[in-house]
């Protein structure tokens, strides 16, 4: 995979620049944001050596049977509207995973893609804020997806949650498919931003509304029901003791089937 096979797929006109070895995208990324790329300029990464995701948790990110890509926006919006690039950047993923292959997706809130109850995605947005104009310097949004299973298949601490789109190797020039696709359906929704065109599948396609949940925020747990999303990409749950609350942040994990919960 190089630059010229991908943009034989986009209709995007955006800068790619594709490192054989780097720290994670996301960092890359962000050097080149600080030093003035322009919005769009996607950094994809063949091997990362120490990848990120939510939560300051690591992102096992060494094969090649992945793709991992950030792309450098400049959204002229408040800090608090950024989880809306995270709901777009979802739904982006999961078209072009969908567009690309016969797998049919679904979104664990905020921002997991899951194939078969597998995770085959994670996104990581950072931002950067301008103090003085009270608006966001620059966003990155970096992408993980498990195209393929590593050679040896994935590491223990993950096996038991993480999938791929493919069960043993992808076409040869899937990565490149896939990278251009999720770039063009990024840019369709992210040109709507503030109108959410993005909002309802994200909904549609969510893996925890209706469900018993327990929604991790730092060192609390809340049990309930999730019982809807906003249009702000909220996950809302009542809980046990029949409390309505909002979270815009956080993880949500979905209750083992026969545990009790009192709604």
């Amino acid at each position: 995979m190089d630059a010229k096979d991908i943009k034989k797929h986009l209709k995007k006109n955006v800068e790619i620049i594709i490192y054989d070895v780097a720290t994670s995208s996301n960092i890359t990324a962000k050097e080149l944001a600080s030093k003035g790329a322009k919005e769009g300029t996607t950094v994809v990464v063949k091997s990362q050596t120490n990848g990120r995701g939510r939560l300051g948790r690591s992102f096992i990110s060494n094969s090649e049977n992945g793709l991992y890509m950030s792309i450098i926006l400049r959204p002229k919006i408040p800090i608090d509207k950024c989880a809306n690039i995270t709901a777009l950047a979802s739904v982006a993923v999961l078209d072009a995973i969908e567009s690309t292959s016969q797998c049919s997706c679904q979104i664990k809130w905020v921002n997991d893609i899951y194939i078969n109850d597998k995770k085959v995605c994670g996104i990581l947005t950072e931002a950067s804020y301008n103090y003085e104009e009270n608006l966001l310097d620059y966003v990155i949004c970096g992408i993980g997806v498990n195209v393929a299973p590593p050679k040896n298949g994935f590491d223990n601490s993950i096996k038991d949650i993480a999938g791929a789109i493919f069960e043993k190797e992808a076409p040869s020039i899937y990565k490149s498919v896939l990278c251009a696709s999720i770039i063009d359906t990024f840019f369709k929704y992210y040109n709507e931003l503030e109108k959410k065109p993005y909002i309802n599948k994200y909904k549609e396609k969510s893996s925890v509304i209706g469900k018993k949940v327990d929604v991790y925020r730092g060192d609390e747990i809340i049990r309930g029901l999730a019982i809807d999303i906003n249009d702000n990409a909220e996950l809302i749950v009542k809980t046990e003791n029949g409390d309505i609350c909002v979270f815009n942040s956080g993880e949500a994990r979905v209750r083992k089937s026969g545990d009790k919960l009192s709604i």
